[in-house]
C-alpha cells in the first residue's frame, strides 16, 4: 500500500442519465445521498473549527520558535502543526461535495434551481473509488494525528508542573484537546461518508466493490493514569475454578485469638496488689482544709469557741475599717488656685481685649 498523498487531482467526470438505471437502486442512492449532504455540512463546520485552531497554533509558533526551538514540548507543537496543516490540506469537505453534486451532472449544466431538485445523472465507478480511497487516507492520517497529539499533551502536562511559560504551555494543552476533539468529529462524519459511498457503489456497480480502499481499524490508545506495580498474592482455592465457574471474593484468612481469660485473672491480681501497698508519695493533707472539715464536723453551738484562723481573718478586717484616714498636710489643701493674671500690652488696649 502506497502512502497517502496530499493533493490529488480528482479523476475526470464521466456521467449518465438516471433514466438509463435500473430503478431498483434509486432507493439506495436517495439514502446515499441523503447522508453524504449531512456529513457534508458535519466536516464544513469541524474543519472550519479545526483551521481556526491552526491559526492560533500558527500564531504561537510564530511568536515562540527562536526562544523554545530547542525544547522538548516545542518539537511536540511542530509535530501537531505539521500533523494539523496536512489534514487540511485534504480538503475533505470539499471532496464528498463534489461527489455529491456529481449526480447532477457536468458542473457546467448545474444550476441554483436544479440543485433544488432531485438527482438527474449518475457518475461512473471513479469517483466513488476516489472518494472512498480518499477517506481511508484520511482516516489513517488522523489516527496518526491523534497519537502525536496525545503526546503532545503530556508533554505540555509535564511542563507545566514546572511553572515556565506556564501561560503558553496552558494555551497549546488547550489546542492540543481541542484539535483532539476535532478530528474525532472529522472521522466519524468521513466514515459515515464512506459508507454511504460503499452502497452507491454496490447498488450501481456490483463489479468493483472489490476495488474500494477500506478503512483502517486504528484504535487510538487512551490516556490512562499509571497502575500502580501489582503485589504477589497468595494462591486461593477460588483461582482453579474453571471458565464457567463464579468466584467467590476473596475476603482474607481468620486468625483465632488466644484466651484472655489469664491475662484478666493477672490485671485484678495486680490491683489487689497495688490498693494493699501503702503509697508514701501522697501529698501531707492542708491544714486549714484538715481544720474546716473539723468545724463541720462539729455541731452548732453559740458556746462553742471559734477557731483560731477565722478569728485573726476577721480581725485583720476590722482592724483595716478601723484603720485612721491620712489627713491631708498643707500644700494638699483643697482650696482652689488662684490662676495669674494675664499681662496686657498695648494691642490689647486698642481692641478692648
Amino acid at each position: 500500500m502506497t502512502a497517502p498523498r496530499r493533493h490529488v487531482s480528482h479523476p475526470p467526470l464521466h456521467c449518465s442519465p438516471r433514466a438509463s438505471l435500473d430503478p431498483t437502486t434509486t432507493p439506495a442512492i436517495d439514502a446515499a445521498l441523503k447522508r453524504l449532504k449531512a456529513c457534508s455540512r458535519r466536516l464544513q463546520a469541524a474543519l472550519a473549527s479545526h483551521r481556526t485552531e491552526l491559526q492560533v497554533l500558527e500564531r504561537l509558533y510564530y511568536k515562540g520558535k527562536n526562544q523554545h526551538r530547542t525544547a522538548l514540548f516545542w518539537q511536540r507543537v511542530a509535530e501537531t502543526r505539521r500533523l494539523g496543516g496536512r489534514v487540511d490540506e485534504m480538503h475533505m469537505d470539499d471532496v464528498i461535495e463534489s461527489l455529491r453534486l456529481a449526480f447532477w451532472g457536468e458542473p457546467s449544466s448545474r444550476t441554483t434551481k436544479l440543485l433544488k431538485g432531485p438527482w438527474t445523472h449518475c457518475p461512473d465507478a471513479r469517483p466513488l473509488l476516489f472518494v472512498m480511497e480518499r477517506c481511508a487516507a484520511c482516516c489513517a492520517l488522523i489516527d496518526r494525528g491523534q497519537v502525536c497529539l496525545l503526546r503532545a499533551y503530556e508533554s505540555f502536562t509535564l511542563m507545566m508542573q514546572t511553572g515556565a511559560f506556564l501561560q503558553l504551555v496552558l494555551a497549546l494543552a488547550a489546542i492540543a484537546s481541542r484539535l483532539s476533539m476535532l478530528l474525532s468529529e472529522v472521522r466519524a462524519a468521513l466514515e459515515v461518508s464512506w459508507s454511504a459511498s460503499y452502497r452507491a457503489l454496490q447498488a450501481l456497480y456490483p463489479a468493483e466493490v472489490g476495488k474500494a480502499q477500506r478503512l483502517a481499524n486504528i484504535s487510538v490508545p487512551a490516556h490512562t493514569p499509571p497502575v500502580a506495580p501489582s503485589v504477589p498474592q497468595s494462591k486461593s482455592p477460588a483461582a482453579d475454578t474453571g471458565p464457567g465457574e463464579v468466584q467467590d471474593e476473596d475476603l482474607g484468612s481468620a486468625l483465632t485469638r488466644p484466651p484472655q481469660q489469664a491475662a484478666e485473672e493477672n490485671v485484678g491480681a495486680f490491683d489487689a496488689d497495688a490498693s494493699a501497698v501503702p503509697l508514701h508519695h501522697e501529698r501531707p493533707p492542708d491544714p486549714v482544709t484538715f481544720s474546716l472539715s473539723n468545724e463541720l464536723a462539729r455541731p452548732t453551738d453559740s458556746t462553742a469557741p471559734r477557731s483560731t484562723v477565722g478569728s485573726s481573718q476577721v480581725d485583720l478586717a476590722t482592724s483595716v475599717a478601723n484603720a485612721p484616714k491620712r489627713k491631708k498636710t498643707g500644700g494638699e489643701s483643697s482650696r482652689p488656685v488662684k490662676k495669674k493674671k494675664k499681662k496686657r500690652d498695648e494691642i490689647d488696649d486698642i481692641f478692648g481685649f
